[in-house]
């Protein structure tokens, strides 16, 4: 589902939560109080859908911190004290288990999938049949670059920074299409328009910013 569609329905849910407030028929402000971790659980369910595994780490992690607020919430559990030391280990093991990228690195697979959490990683791919990926930064930073890389016509490349930044750099034959769901972040395409000459690649990037950015340039 596009982004933009995402999108749409919070500002519906909500505004048809708000009304319903005004007419005295609901409690918009309590429902809202005690059922707000439902909106982590949704932004986690919509990243395990993707079919990359580094959006499907991410997926987990708002998976998790959704449930897990959601049952303090409606139990009244005070389980908050112990968010911290889980957190800390599902990091440890997403450490252990996962294999990062650091420092800059080539690439010459179809498919790139690049985390950083607390770190960064820098990329420049050579691959001569660049079908898309997953780029997810978590407290860090990304820089991916694809000037090099022979992309087919539709590729897709998922983007997810969180409290975090990533940079995409295309050829100039490429034009980019972007979607995404911008949670109080967002995304700037600052690339410039083919003039039509010559093959026009399409590259799709679907961004999910939540106190973060991305930035796609030439």
């Amino acid at each position: 589902m596009a982004g933009r569609v995402w999108i749409g329905l919070c500002f519906l849910l909500f505004g048809i939560g708000f009304l319903l407030h005004q007419v005295d028929i609901i409690n918009f402000g309590q429902l809202l109080s005690t059922w707000w971790p439902l909106i982590l659980i949704m932004i986690g369910i919509i990243q395990l859908f993707y079919r990359h595994q580094a959006s499907k780490v991410s997926g987990f992690m708002f998976l998790f911190v959704g449930v897990f607020f959601l049952v303090n919430q409606v139990f009244n559990l005070n389980v908050g004290p112990y968010l911290v030391p889980f957190l800390l280990i599902i990091i440890g093991i997403i450490i252990i288990f996962h294999r990062f990228n650091r420092g800059k690195r080539a690439h010459t697979d179809t498919d790139l999938n690049t985390f950083a959490l607390f770190s960064g990683a820098e990329i420049r791919s050579q691959s001569q049949n660049f079908r898309g990926g997953s780029v997810t930064t978590i407290v860090g930073g990304a820089e991916i670059d694809l000037r090099d890389a022979h992309i087919v016509d539709g590729a897709m490349l998922y983007v997810t920074s969180v409290l975090g930044g990533a940079s995409v750099m295309v050829p100039e034959n490429v034009q980019v299409e972007v979607t995404g769901i911008p949670i109080l972040g967002g995304w700037e395409d600052s690339t410039r328009r083919s003039n039509g000459e010559g093959e026009v690649i399409r590259l799709k990037l679907h961004c999910l910013t939540i106190l973060g950015g991305a930035e796609i340039k030439n």
